[in-house]
């Protein structure tokens, strides 16, 4: 149950970052309209708020909500470095 709360986190904060036009232009080559960029927050929310049950699940009521926030903590650092030290992700068409 802790993966998957750490996953859900993950999603979350990566459409979030994907929403950013700087971010999606960086890493897909064209900057988000405004309805795209709707739906990947109103994505992200849903995906950070579906990664409570797990965490309850796991550890608890008391101890549930301490590992959620953690987990929210430690996969908005993933993402941040992954998104920020990596190079960005480019289509290179190289003919012969």
């Amino acid at each position: 149950m802790s993966l998957i709360t750490l996953l859900l986190a993950l999603a979350g904060f990566l459409l979030f970052a994907l929403a950013t036009d700087e971010h999606h232009q960086r890493r897909l080559g064209r900057r988000p309209d405004v309805g795209t960029r709707r739906r990947m927050r109103l994505a992200a929310w849903v995906s950070i708020i579906a990664a409570f049950p797990p965490a309850i699940m796991a550890y608890g009521a008391v101890f549930g909500p301490i590992l959620w926030a953690g987990m929210l903590m430690l996969a908005a650092g993933i993402v941040f470095l992954a998104l920020n030290l990596s190079p960005a992700w480019r289509r290179t068409d190289r003919r012969s």
